[in-house]
C-alpha cells in the first residue's frame, strides 16, 4: 500500500486593519512576500473590519491597530473572536508598551508589536505561527539584506562589510535559499523593508 504524500499546510488567510495608507500598503507588500501567508484583505476603518470579520469566510490571522477613525480596534478583535474562535490575532500599536490585553482575547493573541519596530518584531512573532516556518537570516546576513535593500551592489556591500565580493555573492544566494526569492524579487523585497524601516523612524 502506497502512502499517501503529507497534506501541504494551508496558507493563514490575513487581515491587515491600520489608518495609515502607506504603513498600510508598506505593511501588505511585506507580508505578501512571507511563505505560509496570504493577505486576503485590509480595512483602515473600524466598520468595514467588522464587516470582513463577520462573513462566511472569517481570515484566520489579523494585524490590528487599535486606533482606527471610527472606533476601537478591539471592537474588531472580538467579532473575529465570536467568528472563528481559532483565528489569531496581533496587535500593531504606538501604544504596545502600554496595552493591557483583555481576559477574552488573551487566547487569541499571538503578539504585540509597537509600530517604531513594526518590522522586525512583526516577522519574528509571524514566524512563531506560520504553518512552514522559513530558517531565520543571521545577523551578517540581515546586514546585507539590508545593504541590499538600499541599492548597493555586491563589490559596493563587500567594501561596506570589509567582506570579499565572493563572500557577499555567498551570502546573498544563502538569504534568496532562505527567503525562497532570487535576482530581482530579493531586491524589491529587501527593499520593501528598508522602506517600511523608513517610515518607521
Amino acid at each position: 500500500m502506497t502512502a499517501s504524500p503529507p497534506a501541504t499546510p494551508r496558507e493563514l488567510r490575513c487581515l491587515i486593519v491600520e489608518d495609515q495608507v502607506m504603513f498600510l500598503q508598506l505593511l501588505r507588500s511585506m507580508l505578501e512576500a512571507m511563505p505560509g501567508l496570504e493577505v486576503v484583505a485590509t480595512a483602515t476603518r473600524q466598520a468595514e473590519a467588522i464587516a470582513l470579520c463577520s462573513g462566511d469566510d472569517p481570515p484566520d490571522l489579523l494585524i490590528l491597530d487599535l486606533a482606527l477613525p471610527d472606533g476601537d480596534g478591539l471592537a474588531v478583535a472580538h467579532t473575529l473572536a465570536t467568528a472563528r474562535p481559532d483565528s489569531k490575532v496581533v496587535v500593531l500599536s504606538g501604544q504596545a508598551s502600554s496595552f493591557v490585553c483583555p481576559a477574552w482575547l488573551q487566547p487569541l493573541i499571538v503578539g504585540v508589536v509597537d509600530k517604531t519596530s513594526a518590522f522586525a518584531q512583526l516577522t519574528q512573532v509571524l514566524e512563531r505561527c506560520l504553518p512552514q516556518n522559513p530558517e531565520p537570516l543571521t545577523p551578517r546576513q540581515q546586514e546585507i539584506y539590508g545593504l541590499i535593500g538600499q541599492g548597493l551592489t555586491n563589490k559596493e556591500i563587500a567594501r561596506a562589510t570589509d567582506l570579499s565580493v565572493a563572500t557577499v555573492e555567498t551570502h546573498r544566494k544563502a538569504i534568496a535559499q532562505k527567503l525562497g526569492v532570487s535576482g530581482a524579487e530579493l531586491v524589491r523585497q529587501a527593499s520593501l523593508r528598508s522602506r517600511l524601516e523608513a517610515v518607521e523612524g
